[in-house]
């Protein structure tokens, strides 16, 4: 395999980096050095080796890349849903050991409860909330259906509602405990292309409106520049940082706009170089 003829950050050492990037104890999410290896019938697999990120408060953070290049798998680190081989991920200061309410995921299924309607599904999810009683905790509920546009849906169920409408009482359901950090596991790619534009739309005014810090992983790279404030490239083989892109462009932002296609043709390109390194043999 060939180096990658991609724009690379230096990385003198990987706590360096993520220090150059803002101070992990500053950061609402700091990855520490981590690696990760998964053991199957060939042998071992190097998922992640020593990658470090620092997310700021409030920031998107989009993780693009090819498949096998670690996404998922960085992403299910960081929820404490799986645990570094080495290396330690921070949540506002703290070691993420697992599962916690500051971190909620939103996956590429909408995951709703059958039985429940659109209410109970956001209500279901603020039980996380042991300071709330019942009457704050539909209070809430009803604000965050209205916040992702489904005023008036509120009693409508799962196989009543459009896809689009099922992720958007998915993310109704991740905002309402109000979580530090919402990690998020491409939820729109089962979409249509129109729904996914409207919820880019949506998406944009409803984290300009909380303020969430979110990390987005995605394969679509105008969907990262539109949603992202940062986009991360991903190499495989193994899951490391390739490059990084700050998006300067205003919001809220049009997916199909000629200023946001130039900087997706500049990741596309980085990602392309990625795979013509990982098809070139030894």
């Amino acid at each position: 395999m060939r180096p990658l003829a991609i724009r690379s950050i230096p990385r003198a050492t990987d706590l360096e980096f993520a220090r150059e990037t803002i101070a992990p104890a500053a950061a609402k999410l700091a990855v520490e050095a981590v690696s990760k290896s998964f053991s199957g019938r060939h042998g071992s697999v190097q998922a992640l080796d020593r990658v470090s990120l620092a997310v700021r408060p409030g920031e998107i953070v989009c993780l693009v890349g090819p498949s096998g290049c670690g996404k998922s798998t960085l992403l299910d680190i960081m929820a404490g849903l799986a645990r570094p081989d080495a290396g330690r991920v921070l949540a506002e200061g703290r070691p993420v050991t697992g599962p916690g309410p500051d971190r909620l995921v939103m996956f590429q299924e909408a995951g709703l409860f059958p039985w429940l309607d659109a209410l109970g599904n956001v209500m279901f999810g603020l039980r996380l909330r042991k300071d709330l009683d019942e009457a704050a905790r539909r209070e809430i509920a009803h604000a965050h259906l209205a916040l992702v546009g489904l005023k008036g849906f509120e009693r409508a169920f799962a196989h009543q509602l459009s896809g689009g409408m099922r992720q958007r009482v998915a993310l109704a359901r991740a905002l309402a405990p109000d979580p530090a950090l919402l990690l998020m596991d491409e939820p729109f790619s089962a979409l249509d292309a129109l729904t996914r534009e409207r919820l880019y739309e949506d998406v944009q005014r409803i984290f300009a409106t909380t303020g969430k810090t979110a990390i987005l992983v995605t394969h679509n790279v105008r969907e990262a520049v539109c949603l992202g404030d940062r986009v991360v490239v991903m190499a495989p083989r193994p899951g490391r940082i390739a490059s990084e892109h700050a998006v300067g462009l205003p919001r809220p932002r049009d997916v199909n706009s000629v200023a946001l296609a130039e900087i997706a043709a500049t990741i596309a390109a980085d990602l392309k170089s990625i795979a013509l390194a990982e098809e070139t043999p030894r």
